[in-house]
């Protein structure tokens, strides 16, 4: 049977993260770079030389929309600082590209909503890089799970800490770059909770805060969150930058508890603990190997430990992608939607608030050629969106109005309306992004 033809990857970003996926994509049979775009010209041919593909020859953020344009690129990785993955998201999905986009997804639930809405519009895979669920030791506690070895679930905890100093000087610690503890190592533990329990109806969230950088705003960097979900079953979350942790994942069960071991981030070790009477139990432990860096490529200094292991999430991508599914089993659409709500609601807690915060801000950050009136931005009540479509040639297929408050009369909420808008800015959106790559 022949190969298929090599699913043909484009990558926006050259920094550590995006070097990582790159490695994988070259590792991956049957996939390939086909485009790598970033600021500088240079550093983007010297990428380029190494995993392979062409590189953008636009300096400065237009490079991301060459790449976007390019009718040689399949689906395209995005690798830059969350504070900007919205619009580029956008930008690829308007221009008719599959997305893999690096976590978290976005700022916030509504821009997640919005480009989830945008995908399933186009008919474009969209998925966000929570690669840990692609991992086959992951996939093999789910199956457990699925099949009832553990009996019916009761809880699951799980952590993500680790000692790191701060410093104000990096993005990771800054509010304006959507830096802090739970956006950028929380989402591992809370989405493992996400992952089997779903959506929390309650959340207790505790954590600490440092100022963030030079512009006023704070960020967290240690967190405890418990929560409550459907069936009375619990979830627990624990990250920081502050001290050593287990970096395990706990699922318990009504019959016996599955631990992924450290590190659970990249697990490659299940322990399934099946009682057989009280604090007896029958112990299983099943191993996977990790992936080898690929020969003949360079050594990568990695933002993540085990980032060999992306080669998974390329396999699963890729895979949907082929299939014409337009989410990733491993990491479905409303996992992601989830997982944003309960940030936002954990963030709200903590007391962490970034620029992209509010809907009224998020509006006023879409600028007038998209299509929005300035009274939709700043609040005015009962204003009327007429959205541009994705496709600039097609007909505008509604429209959503925006009120000040939390719903306007006809009973559209905000969030709905902010789905409406931001999924039809499409072509519209600018070359004069303000995005920076992961370093």
């Amino acid at each position: 049977m022949a190969s298929p033809a090599p699913l043909r990857w484009g990558v926006l970003g050259t920094g550590r993260i995006a070097r990582e996926f790159a490695a994988a994509i070259y590792a991956a049979p049957d996939n390939e770079i086909a485009m790598i775009a970033g600021r500088s010209p240079e550093r983007t041919k010297e990428m380029a030389d190494i995993y392979g593909g062409r590189s953008t020859t636009t300096e400065g953020l237009g490079a991301y929309t060459e790449l976007a344009r390019d009718p040689d690129v399949d689906v395209i990785y995005i690798a830059t600082y969350q504070n900007s993955h919205f619009e580029h998201i956008m930008l690829c999905l308007s221009h008719g590209k599959h997305v893999l986009c690096e976590k978290p997804m976005c700022m916030n639930a509504l821009e997640v909503r919005a480009v989830v809405t945008a995908a399933k519009a186009k008919g474009l895979f969209f998925m966000e890089g929570h690669w840990t669920h692609c991992w086959p030791a992951a996939k093999e506690a789910a199956r457990l799970v699925e099949e009832g070895v553990i009996g019916d679930l009761v809880s699951v905890s799980s952590d993500f800490t680790f000692a790191s100093a701060t410093n104000l000087a990096l993005p990771e610690f800054q509010n304006k770059m959507g830096g802090g503890v739970t956006q950028l190592a929380g989402v591992y533990p809370l989405c493992a909770v996400v992952r089997y329990l779903g959506k929390p109806s309650e959340v207790k969230a505790i954590g600490y805060t440092e100022q963030g950088g030079d512009d006023g705003g704070h960020v967290d960097t240690a967190a405890t969150i418990v929560m409550r979900h459907e069936g009375n079953r619990f979830g627990q979350a624990t990250y920081g930058w502050k001290g050593e942790g287990a970096q395990e994942t706990v699922i318990n069960g009504t019959k016996g508890f599955i631990v992924l071991r450290s590190p659970g981030m990249a697990p490659t070790h299940v322990t399934v603990n099946v009682a057989v009477a009280r604090n007896t139990y029958e112990t299983r432990e099943i191993e996977f190997e990790i992936p080898k860096h690929p020969e003949g490529l360079p050594p990568i200094k990695a933002c993540h430990p085990r980032s060999e292991g992306m080669l998974f999430e390329v396999l699963d991508a890729a895979e949907a992608i082929r299939a014409g599914a337009i989410e990733c089993p491993a990491v479905p659409h409303q996992v992601s939607i989830n997982l944003a709500e309960t940030v936002d609601e954990i963030l709200a807690q903590i007391g962490v608030v970034y620029p992209q915060t509010s809907v009224s801000e998020i509006l006023a950050n879409i600028p007038e050629k998209y299509g929005v009136a300035q009274d939709v931005a700043a609040g005015k009540a009962d204003p009327v969106v007429q959205a541009p479509s994705l496709d600039p040639a097609a007909p505008i297929p509604k429209s959503a109005s925006v009120a000040g408050s939390e719903t306007d009369k006809s009973g559209s909420s905000e969030s709905d309306a902010i789905e409406v808008v931001t999924a039809r800015v499409g072509e519209r959106l600018s070359v004069s992004l303000t995005g920076m790559e992961h370093v």
